[in-house]
């Protein structure tokens, strides 16, 4: 919507009536609001502005254009023997039309802005909640995390014990290796002394028996 182009037009305009300005003291100070409110909306992205602004934007194009051949129509008359006076219940028409423009605008636009800042502390809220749910899961899980902790010590703890055990056993078993491995040597012994025995004895039976 180009509402910049009628007002280029209606400023110009107003240069060449500027020795006129008692007929329409407050039409400029309104437009120029105006123009300052319409830039700063026109500056956002389309999809961003929403139905009532845009309902309040045409509303504004059509008093531009009023305005626009109002004060087209006044400059003629200026070129005519014309009182210019009888152009001010039009004037002060239009100056009102401005100023319910101005008014109907900036309502819309500050409800656009009351919805989207709504719409910003709804996702606000919803960031809040999610995060403290997130607090509480990572609550949840520390302690979690603390009790496997704990678990996991008391298993460390005992298997250490049973490695010890385990361990003490294996001397065990070494020191009953050891035993058996004697008594066997021993018995080894005592075996070749009886083997010894057995010989001599068979030797002195037969008196042919070598001496041991």
């Amino acid at each position: 919507m180009d509402l910049i182009k009628p007002l280029q037009s209606i400023y110009f305009m107003f240069d060449k009536m500027k020795d006129n300005n008692q007929t329409c003291p407050h039409v400029l100070e309104r437009l120029k609001a105006l123009e300052k409110l319409a830039l700063f909306i026109l500056q956002k992205e389309s999809e961003q502005i929403s139905d009532d602004v845009n309902e309040a934007l045409g509303k504004l194009n059509k008093v531009l254009l009023s305005a626009d051949e109002l004060i087209k129509k006044f400059i003629k008359s200026l070129e005519q023997t014309f009182n210019v006076k009888d152009y001010k219940p039009e004037f002060e028409t239009l100056n009102k039309s401005l100023t319910d423009a101005f008014v109907t605008l900036s309502a819309a636009l500050h409800a656009k802005q009351g919805k989207m800042l709504d719409k910003q502390e709804t996702q606000l809220t919803e960031q809040e909640s999610m995060l403290n749910e997130q607090k509480v899961m990572l609550s949840e899980q520390k302690v979690m995390l603390k009790w496997q902790k704990k678990k996991m010590t008391e298993t460390g703890r005992k298997l250490a014990e049973q490695d010890r055990k385990m361990a003490e056993q294996d001397r065990k078993m070494a020191e009953q290796d050891m035993k058996l491995a004697e008594q066997e040597r021993k018995l080894g012994k005592l075996e070749d002394m009886l083997q010894r025995v057995e010989t001599k004895l068979v030797c002195e039976s037969r008196r042919n028996c070598p001496i041991l």
